[in-house]
């Protein structure tokens, strides 16, 4: 989805720059129209090789990032297990009389 909305954004924004600029340059309407043609699927191209390295980067650091939410709340988990046990041994101990 970033990908393709990348791809129309840099594409549609190469072609309004490059008709502009050929207004301004007061050069033919068909070289206009071809350059502007030409820069949309350039840009368009590598809108979506943007916004594809884009959705790639993300879902490699959304991965990383619940990897380590689970490492924590397992470590936190051992950690309360173990209180508990030491917490039932030192109660055992003190009904013993020990």
């Amino acid at each position: 989805m970033v990908a393709r909305f990348a791809g129309a954004s840099l594409g549609l924004l190469a072609f309004s720059v490059t008709i502009a600029a050929g207004l301004y340059a007061h050069n033919p309407p068909m070289v206009t129209l071809s350059r502007s043609i030409l820069a949309l699927f350039t840009f368009c191209i590598m809108g979506l090789l943007f916004g594809r390295a884009a959705q790639i980067v993300i879902a490699e650091h959304e991965r990383n990032r619940r990897a380590e939410i689970e490492r924590r709340y397992r470590d936190d988990a051992e950690k309360s297990d173990r209180q508990a046990k030491e917490k039932s041994i030192d109660s055992r101990m003190e009904s013993i009389g020990a």
